[in-house]
């Protein structure tokens, strides 16, 4: 043990027992130092009210307000940041030590543990610790024999029956046993139709195509052998419904568990109702009922709430009492359960029932455990005080999950002190009103969220009080400063760019709906939420991007302020470059207006630059403004930026060295974006990097060097659900192949993969690269016709043929020509526009 431990002004002496102050000796008192000392020995992590009353009243159960009171006691000496508590989980001691001692070396510290295990590199979006599973062994046995024999299996059940954690315990028993592993996605913050095929794939980590969303899940999940859970279907149900069906068609190889509190009401599906916890009889002995789902539940909840309580043959029947009145219902039982210390159990129980006997009495429109699970919430909600009522209500405006400082900010106001909300949030985790998940990165800071009925029923409240609309404000402007700051950190160098998205991910919901109520009711607070939520929707949500922009581009006005204009104009540019070119130049050329005239912009000026140089490389006019442009932003470049920021310049300026084919500089700068790329720990971009690295190569003639590129990136995609990428590879591969004049590999990878293309709509990367193989196997009657087909591909696709490919038929041109008589080829070349996709196969692989 250390002799002491100096925190700025504080000087902690174990042995001693005691608190120097400014070098004055204070005493917190005898629980406090053991509280203190608990806290020191574990300054790595969050420690929970349950390890901390073992270590500082061992072996004697007390009152959790004790804790409380000494906790409060060392806030007051040592000041009330030196801890922090952690709703939901417990305390942490934050202070930095001063002294010489390395900070892994605290009182009494165990070794540090060891690193977990890496997790499924597969495993998405699902939690790493899961809340215990109570009463559902008898579930858990038939519902994983069930998912042997169905492809497509439904929980349905009321709400707060448990069906969610029962799909996240099945997930998890299943994680290893599905080549590309298990997926969670949750709908609750999904509630617009269109968008739940892209939340699909974005929570999936699968790359889909342009275009029609469905199509691209479809091309994307067709080739993998996966379980997926689509978590809270019911509000969305047609939709999930109709995506289903495609997917059941096209992915013979995926299954999928649903919950919901309705069935899909499709042919392929195969229904499990799920049923309220299991009861015991009437005269079921101790040993017995203890067994039981509900009473076990109940018995557990009430010892979290209060270590004193413990299941006896004289408070049996008031247990099973209070459970068999709640229907077995897990919510409900919960709910109860968390009141014990506040009421006992004999009070709960007659409050509660009588509470039921009011609330049931009238109405018949409901379900019977709907109603009753409503009126449990009610009666919870009764007990609450004014303060805690408030900020439950409140916190029905989160879509989703949500962090501590998002319900602080949104929660908190001039009557309601933001500390408050901390300990009332504590006070609602605890009567299970609000649940406590793990942080996004895995981190022991978790996010909060109301589940569906407990959230409806909050909203109910809030609009009751009148005060909806006043929240929603707040929830918005809370949104706002969340995505600026986004905006702001994504070019800061501060955070890897994965872990950025990572870390913004759980607050997508949140932000899709507070821009839906900007748009109508605040229209500057939807233009600066735009460019945050837009970036980190991520490119696999193409056309939630895409909404993002179309949605706010009527609301950016003169009359906002000219950064917010020049910012939402410059992102905006950058997304609009390739896919309209004109529309991109205009905003950019704004936005580089706009910061010219603002000192201290350079680093944004260069961003509008780099996307009005990107722009111009794919508008009608290539010439002296590109030039002009891009020696401004050179100009104006600092090396001391971070990578980020320099990447966008280096991509914008090699692209154009591509368009103009110059391939050695664009080769470079390729090399160089992607040491800055890695530098700021993007991955997406490291993997398009090294794939457009190997087409410039081949572009070069550095045939070898892109062949030995593109087995790499082969290598590293086999087995990931970037499956569109691992396309594109192997059709660049088959191209380079055939530069090489092996036929033998690239009629392997055409015909293995040639399925794939026409999913994944890819001819146009595939087609060229077909005549030629037919050129070069000295089969110049079928090359005639497939430069045809192709002709035609590329006309539907509305843009040029890339240089490779360019290259590509232009030698199956030569080749066949050189075979055939006059005018045969031109013949055979008008025949074959005319083919459709699915009569390819037959004549390409003869």
């Amino acid at each position: 043990m250390l002799n002491s431990y100096r925190f700025g002004r504080f000087e902690v002496r174990p042995s001693q027992r005691v608190v120097l102050v400014d070098g004055a000796a204070t005493s917190p008192g005898a629980r406090a130092f053991d509280v203190l000392l608990a806290l020191l020995q574990h300054r790595d992590r969050v420690v929970s009210k349950d390890e901390l009353l073992d270590m500082a009243w061992p072996g004697v159960v007390v009152e959790e307000n004790n804790l409380q009171a000494q906790v409060s006691a060392l806030r007051k000496l040592l000041g009330p940041q030196a801890i922090v508590t952690i709703p939901g989980r417990g305390y942490r001691f934050t202070l930095e030590p001063t002294d010489a001692t390395p900070a892994a070396a605290t009182i009494g510290a165990s070794p540090p543990p060891a690193p977990a295990p890496e997790a499924h590199p597969n495993l998405t979006h699902l939690p790493l610790v899961l809340t215990p599973l109570i009463g559902r062994t008898l579930d858990v046995h038939n519902l994983d024999t069930l998912m042997g024999q169905h492809r497509l299996l439904t929980i349905v059940g009321a709400g707060g029956i448990g069906k969610s954690l029962l799909a996240q315990w099945l997930l998890h028993a299943r994680r290893s046993a599905h080549q590309h592993g298990v997926a969670w996605v949750d709908l609750a913050g999904q509630t617009a139709p269109e968008f739940v095929a892209s939340t699909v794939a974005g929570a999936l980590g699968l790359q889909s195509g342009h275009g029609d969303p469905l199509k691209g899940l479809m091309e994307a999940v067709r080739p993998l052998q996966m379980l997926i859970a689509i978590d809270n279907a019911e509000h969305l149900l047609d939709e999930v419904a109709r995506i289903l069906q495609a997917l059941h068609q096209a992915a013979p190889q995926l299954q999928v568990l649903v919950t919901s509190q309705a069935p899909l009401k499709l042919a392929n599906e195969w229904v499990y109702r799920l049923d309220a916890l299991a009861l015991p009889d009437e005269s079921a002995p101790l040993d017995v009922a203890r067994e039981c789902g509900a009473v076990a539940l109940f018995a557990e909840r009430a010892q979290a709430a209060d270590r004193r309580f413990a299941l006896t043959p004289q408070n049996l029947d008031t247990v099973v009492d209070i459970c068999r009145r709640l229907d077995g219902l897990p919510l409900a039982i919960e709910l109860a359960a968390a009141r014990v210390p506040l009421l006992g159990l004999v009070p709960l129980a007659r409050s509660l029932h009588e509470r039921l006997r009011l609330l049931n009495g009238g109405g018949r429109g409901a379900p019977a455990r709907q109603k009753t699970l409503r009126a449990a919430l009610e009666w919870s909600y009764g007990l609450l005080d004014t303060t805690e009522q408030t900020v439950f209500r409140r916190l029905g405006v989160f879509v989703g999950s949500f962090s501590l400082a998002l319900a602080q900010q949104v929660v908190a106001d001039d009557q309601l002190d933001a500390w408050a909300v901390v300990d009332v949030l504590g006070a609602l985790v605890d009567r299970s009103l609000v649940i406590a998940d793990g942080g996004p990165l895995g981190n022991d800071t978790p996010r909060y969220r109301l589940l569906d009925t407990p959230r409806s029923y909050a909203l109910e409240q809030l609009t009751a009080a009148t005060e909806e609309q006043a929240l929603r404000q707040r929830h918005a402007l809370a949104m706002r400063h969340l995505f600026e700051q986004a905006d702001s950190d994504f070019f800061s160098g501060q955070q890897r760019i994965d872990d950025w998205y990572k870390t913004l991910a759980p607050d997508l919901g949140n932000g899709r709906d507070a821009l839906a109520w900007a748009i109508q009711f605040d229209p500057q607070t939807a233009v600066a939420i735009a460019p945050g939520l837009a970036e980190a929707l991520t490119s696999d949500r193409r056309r939630e991007r895409r909404y993002v922009w179309q949605a706010t581009a009527l609301l950016v006005t003169d009359q906002l302020p000219a950064g917010l204009q020049a910012r939402w104009s410059s992102r905006a540019a950058y997304f609009w470059a390739y896919r309209q070119p004109a529309l991109a130049c205009r905003l950019a050329r704004r936005a580089a207006s706009l910061y010219r005239a603002q000192p201290g912009e350079k680093r944004n000026l260069y961003h509008a630059l780099a996307a009005l140089v990107y722009a111009l490389t794919y508008g009608p006019d290539q010439g002296q403004e590109q030039r002009e442009v891009l020696a401004e932003m050179w100009a104006i470049e600092d090396p001391a930026w971070p990578p980020i920021v320099r990447s966008y310049g280096l991509f914008a300026s090699l692209t154009c060295n591509f368009v103009e084919r110059k391939f050695d500089p664009a080769i470079e700068q390729l090399l160089q974006k992607a040491a800055l790329d890695a530098l700021a720990g993007h991955s997406e971009a490291l993997l398009r990097g090294e794939d457009i690295i190997a087409y410039m190569e081949l572009a070069a003639g550095r045939v070898d060097a892109s062949i030995a590129r593109y087995l790499a990136l082969q290598a590293r995609l086999a087995n990931t659900r970037h499956m569109a990428t691992l396309l594109l590879v192997q059709l660049h591969l088959t191209g380079a192949w055939l530069v090489k004049g092996d036929t033998v590999q690239a009629r392997a990878l055409l015909e293995a993969n040639w399925s794939q293309v026409l999913h994944f709509d890819a001819q146009v990367y595939a087609v060229d690269n077909l005549a030629l193989l037919a050129a070069l196997e000295n089969r110049p009657h079928t090359a005639a016709r497939l430069l045809g087909y192709a002709d035609t591909v590329h006309a539907a696709h509305g843009k040029a043929r890339e240089v490779n490919e360019g290259r590509c038929a232009e030698r199956a041109e030569q080749l066949a020509r050189a075979a055939l008589e006059d005018g045969a080829f031109d013949r055979l070349k008008t025949l074959g526009s005319g083919l459709r996709h699915d009569d390819i196969a037959a004549l390409a692989f003869v």
